[in-house]
């Protein structure tokens, strides 16, 4: 009896073993692969948020939510700012890459890189209809949150997602207050 316990034992262990190092293998193998698809994701959204990105070099980033900061220069001028920031949305952190055009300081485009939010309601942070609404935003006063925007800084409100909504906006805020300090007042109406 005790020695089918210990055959039995010993087969498994060696199993458990054999699946490890296939585990850890394919993990090494895969890693590089996984590493570099998410390289090519970011470099993509800057394009994505800022079309007429060029150079890019980093800059400081500080201030709540506020992750990173990139500059982009084109011809030797600067001709915008990328952000990432990570507010708090109703399921964990959302992180947002934003374009902001300079000297215009207008929003060129909105990302969501990552977000846990409820499928079929926060979730809809990441989809067209909320997103583009964002394109073209002047940033010389805060955006707010509306469950009928009808002003220019006024962001309709996913239905049911107020908390998403607001965190979204909260975070780009958070860029327009880090740009505003850092890089200048923008063009048109006073902060």
């Amino acid at each position: 009896m005790i020695k089918d316990i210990l055959r039995l034992a010993a087969i498994l262990l060696v199993i458990c073993g054999i699946a490890a190092a296939c585990v850890g293998t394919a993990y090494e193998q895969t890693q590089p692969l996984i590493d570099e698809r998410k390289t090519a994701a970011v470099e993509a959204g800057y394009k994505q948020v800022l079309p007429t990105a060029g150079h890019l070099s980093d800059e400081a980033a500080s201030g709540k939510h506020i992750v990173a900061v990139k500059r982009s220069q084109a011809s030797g001028q600067t001709n915008g700012y990328i952000y990432t920031v990570a507010p708090d949305g109703y399921a964990g952190k959302i992180t947002i890459m934003l374009g902001i055009e300079y000297p215009s300081a207008r929003i060129s485009g909105v990302k969501i890189l990552q977000q846990n939010e409820t499928p079929g309601l926060g979730a809809k942070c990441t989809e067209p209809a909320f997103i583009e609404q964002f394109t073209g935003k002047d940033l010389s006063q805060k955006l707010a949150v509306s469950k009928n925007a009808a002003q220019p800084q006024e962001v309709q409100a996913i239905t049911a997602s107020t908390i998403t909504s607001k965190a979204v906006v909260t975070g780009i805020n958070a860029a327009r207050k880090h740009y505003q300090e850092h890089f200048g007042k923008p063009a048109g109406k006073g902060a």
